[in-house]
Order: structure tokens, then sequence, then C-alpha cells
């Protein structure tokens, strides 16, 4: 899909009813986008807040979520195309003003089946709540926009750049045509090559896909999926992962007795993939660092059948209660929440598998929180990834003679990923590892598809559809000295 094309349609053409009357979608839309703009929120909390509201129907829902994960997914690309048509630079315009100039070019020029009166006419009411003396600039700028359009011969009267005809030949101009940070295109373009970097940077604009975990000790996929439809929702089995189930239908999964009763929960493809990295066997202890709000931790606790225990690790006090309350839901009594820093692992025992989810710069979950694009910076990596190798080598510590080790990001930097690894493992720390494949005993098709680098696998987003992650499995040889040992 090119830049210049519409990448959501199909949605029945909507208009104003009154002519003094907001649409409750757009309205939803620019709070959530004022929110992140201008008080560092994160898109997808508070759109689940805004979004709780009985007044807005499947519609408006699907409608506002649309415009807020693709007006910051765009961003960079919604500037360039203000900066076209307005005295001021998109930088120094008033927040909201900004806000709402970017959240209506987005509906002008990306999103199919709105009709441009209704998006021009919401954006200066919207505008005229904060800031009344904008309104005729907003006007202004965005008829002046849509005469550009008319008179454009490209589809949605979209302005082409030279190097957009055919496949970019620079990192740079990528990053450009697909509203993304340079440094960021530059490091996977070098990573992963031109090809790939594209299909990444394309995918990370794509909508993202609501997965449902089964929880089989209590369903099957199949009864979930019936009862998501009988509460008007669409489910279907996913192809990469056999407990999962991907829902749409615009539907809140928590309201529903399926979930409820603990017969399923909310988790990407992707991450649940760290219970299959880890593989533990019934009886085992397994320690989970980083571990809420407790997804992959309960998943661990359904992999052990109600026998062993997951230590399930979290240094923010307010997180804990999140991990227990997961537990409770899906009846795991053999998950045991514990607030600690991930780097006193030693201090909580020995265990028979660790898996370090570490803290990381998130670059693979762009499509479900894509103001990390705009947020994050080059020069953070770096105290990441100090922080990783320091949770890897506590996490070594912890294991077993013949235990496993794990380590996971949703993230798709090499420095975070192998390069945390395999300064591990040429440590003295790490020097009683081996590196095994992660993908052992992944489903077949997800283990074809990932990217295998040196020392673990890369999953893109564009593979089967899950989040970027990165997964890396060692284990502790029978002959390393324990805790406590002579070393």
């Amino acid at each position: 899909m090119g830049a210049g094309q519409a990448h959501r349609t199909g949605r029945t053409v909507r208009t104003v009813k009154d002519a003094d009357q907001v649409s409750r979608a757009r309205q939803a839309a620019f709070d959530v986008l004022l929110r992140v703009e201008t008080r560092g929120a994160y898109s997808h909390i508070a759109l689940r807040k805004i979004l709780r509201d009985p007044g807005m129907d499947v519609r408006d829902r699907a409608l506002a979520t649309e415009i807020v994960y693709g007006t910051l997914q765009w961003q960079r690309w919604l500037d360039e195309r203000i900066a076209t048509r307005s005295r001021v630079p998109p930088g120094r315009l008033d927040p909201p003003v900004r806000v709402a100039l970017r959240m209506a070019v987005f509906q002008l020029c990306k999103l199919g089946g709105v009709a441009p009166y209704a998006v021009v006419h919401d954006a200066v009411e919207l505008i005229k709540t904060v800031r009344p003396r904008a309104a005729g600039f907003v006007n202004g700028v965005l008829r002046n926009l849509l005469r550009g359009a008319a008179a454009s011969p490209n589809p949605r009267g979209e302005e082409t750049a030279p190097e957009w005809d055919g496949a970019p030949d620079s990192p740079e101009s990528l990053a450009r045509r697909t509203s993304h940070p340079d440094w960021m295109v530059q490091k996977w373009w070098s990573f992963l090559g031109p090809v790939a970097a594209e299909r990444l940077c394309m995918s990370n604009n794509e909508p993202s896909s609501l997965c449902l975990r089964v929880n089989r000790w209590r369903s099957s996929v199949s009864e979930v999926a019936r009862a998501i439809r009988e509460a008007g929702g669409e489910a279907e089995p996913s192809p990469a992962v056999p407990e999962a189930l991907r829902v749409g239908g615009g539907i809140d999964v928590s309201a529903i007795p399926a979930f409820q009763s603990g017969a399923c929960t909310v988790q990407d493809e992707s991450a649940m993939l760290a219970a299959y990295t880890v593989a533990p066997e019934p009886g085992w202890e397994v320690l989970d660092l980083c571990a809420a709000p407790g997804g992959k931790a309960t998943h661990l606790g359904e992999w052990l059948k109600g026998t062993g225990r997951v230590t399930a690790v979290d240094i923010h006090p307010h997180k804990i209660p999140l991990i227990a309350e997961a537990a409770r839901r899906l009846g795991l009594t053999n998950v045991r929440p514990v607030r600690a820093d991930g780097r006193d692992a030693p201090e909580l025992g020995t265990f028979d598998a660790v898996l370090v989810d570490a803290p990381c710069s998130g670059l693979g979950v762009l499509r479900r929180r894509p103001e990390i694009k705009w947020r994050r910076q080059p020069e953070e990596i770096s105290d990441l990834v100090a922080l990783q190798r320091e949770l890897i080598e506590a996490a070594g510590r912890a294991l077993r003679p013949g235990g496993v080790l794990v380590y996971a990001t949703c993230t798709v930097i090499e420095a975070e990923n192998d390069g945390v690894v395999q300064a591990f493992l040429q440590s003295p720390a790490g020097r009683d590892f081996d590196a095994q494949d992660p993908a052992a005993h992944w489903p077949a098709a997800v283990r074809a598809s990932a990217i295998r680098t040196r020392w673990g696998r890369q999953i893109l987003p564009f593979h089967f559809g899950g989040d970027g992650f990165y997964y890396a499995r060692m284990r502790r040889r029978r002959s390393a000295p324990g805790k406590g040992d002579p070393q």
C-alpha cells in the first residue's frame, strides 16, 4: 500500500445530523489525542476510558479508534501536509489547534467513507470549545487543503514526491513515506534490509487485531468463539497459535461471561510465544521478571496444569494487584505475585526457569501504541540496554543447574535483543549457559516465518499479524555451580 492510498476503507459515509452538533466519535478522538499531546497519556489507555461512554454506539467507537490511531501513526506525514497550507509551522501551533488539524487532515486524506463537509465542520466546532479565536484559522487551512485536493490529479488529492515512485532508495525516504522518525528506520534498514524494513514500516501503520488467549483448562476455542458471536462480535481461530482467537465487531470482551468466568484473557499472539519458549514441565518453579499485568505469568501457570509455581515479579506496587486479579479470574492458584526489583532475582530463590520480559523501547508494538514513535529517542537505547543486561545477569544467577533462561522484548532493535544476549553469554555471568533455538516448541507456522538471528528469533508484525517480538532461550549447564556454591 502506497502512502498516497487510503488505508482504511469500506465504512458508510457519515454526516453531521445537526449543524451545531459534533459527532461523538470525533469529540472522543479529539479528547484522547489532546491528552496524548499535552499530558503524555498513552493512547490505548485514554481511548479505553473514553469509549466506555454509554452514549457511543459501535460505529462511534470504531470511528473514534480509527481517528486516534491513524492520526498518531501518520503524524509526520500529516504535519507535512499541514505545513503546505498553513502560514504557521505545525510545531509552533497551539496544541489544540495542531490536534484538530492533524485529525481532520487524516480523515480527509487517509480515511475512506467520510464526508469532507462533516470533517471540516466538526474540526471547526471542536476548536471553538477550547480556542474559539482559532476557528477561522482551522477552517481556512482545511478549505485550502480541499481546494488543492480538487485540483490534484492524484487519488484523494495527495501530493506525490519523486522518491515515492516505486521502492524507497534510502531509509530517509522510507521514513518520510511511511511517517516514521529517520533514526528508527535507519536502524531497521541496517538490520533487516530495504525490503523487510519497508514491510515493517507499512505494517506499523495498519490497525492491530484484538486477540484472546483461551484458557483451555476451563474452555475451548470453539466455545469462546461461540460466546463472542452470541455477544454480537466476530471471532476466528488464529492461524498462528492454537489457543488464540482473533476478535472483531467492536464488542467489549471484558463484559462477556466467558471473559469474566476465566475462560479467556486478552493477549497478543506473539506474547503467547513466551510460554512456548519457556516450555515448562509440570512441577517446575518458574520466575517471571517484570510480570505485570500478568499475561505471560498466567499463561505459564496454565502450562504447568495447576502444578509447580510461577513467581510473578514486578517492581511497581500498583501493578501487583493486576497480576493477582488476572490469576484469580483464570482460576490459577499456582501464580504468586511478588513486589520486587528484578535485579534482585537471586534473593527470591532458585528456579527451574526464568523469563526476563525486559523493559524495552517497545518498537514492536507501534500499531497499538503509535505515540511511541514520536516519544522514543535514540539516546534512550543505551540506558535501556544497561538495565536489560542487569536483569538478564540477575536472572542467570537465580537458575538451578540445567535451568532454562528466556529473554524477551517487544522491540526490533538489535542492541536490545541479540546485543544483550551476546554480552551476557560472553560475560562471566553467562559462561555456563548454552544458547538454544527459542522456536523449538513453537507452532510450525510461526517457527517458519520468524527471522533467525545469531542468538534468537525476531518476529515482525507482517509475519502472521502479531506484535514485533524477540526471543532467546539459554540453558544453564548441569555441571554449573548453583547459587551459593563456589564459582
